[in-house]
């Protein structure tokens, strides 16, 4: 039934006349504004509605006539919600000793208040009338045009409410995005129906992992371990590929950003349909599936993914993010399957130990093997197209570091990396540039 749903939805907020008609007319200033409002009707009627029209939606007065008539304003399925475990002075915010930090994270700790948000239960009832995707418990907006939850920035607002001692809110941010892989089979980019397209970094996991690490928890680590599994599929299934390496004369796996889109985003239509202006059809659909993969990076919009040299050297229109074999995301996996052998562990499922040991090996040796860069003595992204490193400076390079990707008698690596890291953050110049 829900993917039936979802079905009708995407004919009117991800393709399909009505969102062109929307879109090209420039109703709103900034195309994320349409794909947010709620249907005032089922989408069958909606689009027999407007087919009605007679091709008169060229007609800006008929078609804004139309979206009043058939759409709510944005935000209208969202209720703002008071946090019950917020408290004004956190005990934790004690070990911050410096008095003006202390202050600083107060004011951030403040926040919380303002930016929660619960989905109506009108939501659940009739999705089929919103964009937004119904989740049961409450959760931290971003902020401005951003009226939904989304993957990448959960995770540091988990850290955050872990450190507030928010420990229900952040348990429930966590059970809404399990939510999505038991409905959906992964965690989308965020909580629309536009971006079931495409994912972010996979930090379910490491988000179950700091909570159980604040909370010891070890009925909701069994709780959820179905749902991390699942996701960890997902990436198996959809963003592995295999790799040849020609010094062993072996293959191992490897983790892309790889989201397939042959028509703009949705949310930024206008602009995709720029950037992909005088391109042929095949054209279109290779540079919209780079724009959404590197969206799926939570790195939208970074050079990493442009081209290094020539012409279109750092230009949006070099798109290349199917070209990189990301270090950081291969990290994430490597974590994944390290964390989830250990919750194996304490739930006492061996057999799945020992299967989730031999894809945290598997993963190391991925990075070993193609990240890392023994001259430089650090990791760095893979260039396909070249069949070379990246070699230029990005936090990302590290990633390894914090997931643990190395054997644990290895000494030298993390030293290496540590050395590699002083000296790009002790120089006057770095080269790196995020746009």
């Amino acid at each position: 039934m829900l993917y039936y749903v979802i079905t009708l939805l995407t004919q009117i907020y991800c393709n399909g006349p009505i969102l062109k008609a929307v879109q090209d007319a420039h109703l709103f200033p900034d195309s994320k504004h349409f794909v947010d409002m709620p249907l005032k009707l089922d989408p069958v009627t909606t689009l027999r509605h407007f087919y009605d029209l007679n091709g008169k939606w060229d007609n800006k007065t008929v078609l804004q006539k139309f979206v009043d008539e058939h759409f709510d304003p944005p935000g209208f399925e969202l209720i703002e919600w008071y946090p019950e475990d917020w408290t004004v002075f956190p005990s934790s915010f004690l070990k911050i000793e410096d008095y003006h930090l202390r202050r600083w994270a107060l004011h951030l700790h403040r926040i919380w208040r303002d930016l929660c948000r619960k989905v109506k239960d009108d939501v659940r009832q009739h999705q089929e009338l919103f964009s937004l995707l119904y989740v049961p418990h409450p959760f931290i907006i971003p902020g401005g045009r951003f009226r939904e939850f989304y993957y990448w920035d959960s995770f540091w607002i988990v850290k955050g409410l872990l450190f507030s001692e928010m420990y229900e809110t952040a348990k429930g941010i966590i059970r809404n995005l399990a939510y999505m892989v038991e409905n959906h089979g992964f965690v989308p980019n965020g909580g629309r129906v536009y971006y079931l397209i495409r994912s972010q970094p996979p930090l379910l996991t490491p988000m179950v992992y700091e909570y159980y690490m604040a909370t010891g928890d070890l009925d909701f680590v069994q709780e959820i371990l179905p749902m991390l599994e699942k996701e960890y599929k997902f990436w198996m299934l959809n963003r592995a590929q295999s790799f040849y390496d020609e010094r062993y004369n072996r293959t191992i796996l490897y983790f892309q950003y790889r989201a397939s889109m042959k028509t703009p985003r949705p949310e930024s239509y206008r602009e995709d349909l720029e950037l992909a202006e005088g391109l042929s059809s095949t054209e279109k659909h290779l540079i919209w599936s780079n724009v959404a993969s590197a969206a799926e990076t939570g790195w939208d919009f970074s050079t990493r993914w442009f081209a290094q040299s020539g012409p279109k050297m750092h230009k949006m229109k070099s798109i290349r993010t199917w070209s990189i074999i990301p270090v950081d995301l291969n990290a994430f996996i490597c974590t994944n399957a390290r964390i989830m052998a250990s919750f194996y562990e304490i739930s006492g499922n061996f057999p799945k130990v020992l299967l989730y040991q031999s894809w945290y090996e598997m993963a190391k040796l991925s990075l070993k093997v193609i990240h890392w860069n023994e001259t430089d003595g650090i990791w760095y992204d893979y260039d396909l197209e070249k069949k070379r490193h990246s070699n230029r400076y990005y936090i990302s390079n590290a990633l390894p570091l914090y997931a643990k990707c190395y054997d644990d008698e290895d000494e030298i690596t993390p030293h290496r990396a540590y050395d590699y890291l002083k000296v790009f953050f002790n120089s006057s110049f770095l080269n790196y540039r995020y746009l």
